[in-house]
């Protein structure tokens, strides 16, 4: 249960007047219950968030699915996180606009629990020495760019050889993530309180290639194996790292995770059902 908060911080998704308005209509009832807030626009990847969440008891989001991947990112597993949802499906913004009251009195009176769920870290040793890192929520994809051709990608897990693949691409995903890009990609749905990684090819040749669970605690290398130089890695659909023949994808459990501010009900599966992923049959 998340208790006794006392101070919020409040992100807007980045120009975007609706959830400015709604900031300060938000911030003017946490005044009035004996909350401080801070409000800070979100920068669309620009840079880090320019106030410290440090100090703050839970970070609220006002917006849709990719601020909240943004927000979460920068968050790092620091501070609890709650979103409003402006915007369309909202599998991470699960609050509706017009609920928020409601949830805020909810989460006021300790009635909403706090789960931890899996992130992921990533690092990219290029073939030329130079290295990328980062923190992913919901999925990361190495694909090709704009020509319709396969790729080759060696797949490692724990030093052991899965063996090269030649595919469209292939998703690497959270749980959280699981019906994102990856169920697209014919990929299991995994529940979040399962700490578990999904591989899943991307249209394979051959169909050689199958989707894979492994533990959380798996170290996923991915090798490119293509000397074309259009192969992209792409982070949480926001984020994109250019590939060349010879760069190590390294994929592991990120140890801070993603805290997320959840009501008690509804289950998981009455969610899924609600967004229209899972269908209800008699």
């Amino acid at each position: 249960m998340l208790n006794d908060i006392k101070k919020i911080f409040i992100v807007t998704k980045a120009r975007d007047a609706q959830a400015a308005d709604l900031a300060v209509e938000i911030a003017g009832w946490l005044d009035a219950h004996g909350v401080t807030s801070e409000t800070v626009e979100h920068h669309r990847g620009l840079g880090s968030l320019p106030c410290s969440v440090n100090g703050c008891d839970l970070v609220l989001v006002l917006g849709g699915d990719g601020t909240m991947l943004g927000v979460a990112r920068e968050v790092a597993g620091t501070s609890p996180m709650l979103g409003l949802n402006l915007g369309r499906l909202g599998f991470l913004t699960e609050v509706p606009r017009e609920s928020w009251q409601d949830f805020l009195t909810s989460l006021l009176a300790g009635r909403m629990q706090v789960r931890r769920r899996l992130a992921l870290s990533y690092t990219v040793a290029h073939a030329d020495g130079r290295q990328t890192a980062g923190t992913v929520i919901n999925d990361i994809v190495a694909n090709r760019g704009c020509l319709a051709r396969l790729i080759n990608l060696t797949v490692r897990v724990d030093g052991e050889s899965l063996g090269t693949m030649r595919a469209d691409g292939l998703v690497l995903s959270t749980p959280t993530g699981s019906t994102a890009y990856s169920i697209s990609a014919g990929g299991p749905i995994v529940h979040p309180d399962i700490e578990a990684v999904t591989v899943t090819p991307i249209c394979p040749f051959m169909n050689t290639f199958r989707p894979m669970v492994l533990p959380a605690a798996s170290r996923i290398e991915v090798v490119v194996e293509d000397p074309d130089p259009e192969v992209f890695l792409t982070i949480d659909g926001q984020e994109c790292v250019a590939l060349g023949q010879g760069d190590v994808i390294t994929v592991h459990k990120d140890e801070m995770g993603l805290l997320l501010v959840e009501p008690e009900a509804p289950t998981y599966l009455t969610r899924l059902r609600a967004k229209g992923v899972i269908e209800y049959t008699r």
